[in-house]
């Protein structure tokens, strides 16, 4: 299972360093809330994304669809069924320029506590 989380938070990471304004900053915060692990993701794009979050979530879509760049238009909708498929959670926002992807998962037993406590 942790594989599959790293790949989907490299998919994620590697879309950004692709599409993501040349110069700028790339702000990741992780935050505890309660049951769940919370990473977020914050960029200014190249391109000022004309489209819904949810269209850009869609398979084969692109933020700009005049961008002549490689790649399938799969990244995002990999990312997101890898998470889902680990009880996890996948959402974007898109605002002008500005692309913040949040995933969310549910915390894994603290199994090392019980095994302190047990001995």
């Amino acid at each position: 299972m942790k594989k599959k989380w790293r790949e989907s938070i490299e998919n994620l990471l590697s879309k950004i360093f692709k599409y993501a304004l040349n110069g700028s900053r790339v702000y990741i915060d992780i935050e505890d809330a309660g049951s769940e692990i919370q990473l977020s993701f914050k960029d200014i794009s190249a391109y000022e994304l004309n489209i819904s979050a949810d269209e850009l979530m869609e398979r084969f879509k692109r933020g700009d669809e005049s961008r002549s760049s490689q790649g399938s238009g799969l990244g995002l909708s990999i990312a997101k069924s890898l998470i889902e498929v680990q009880k996890g959670k996948f959402t974007i926002h898109v605002d002008g320029d500005l692309f913040k992807a949040v995933i969310s998962f549910p915390k894994m037993p603290d199994t090392q506590s019980k095994d302190v406590e047990e001995s």
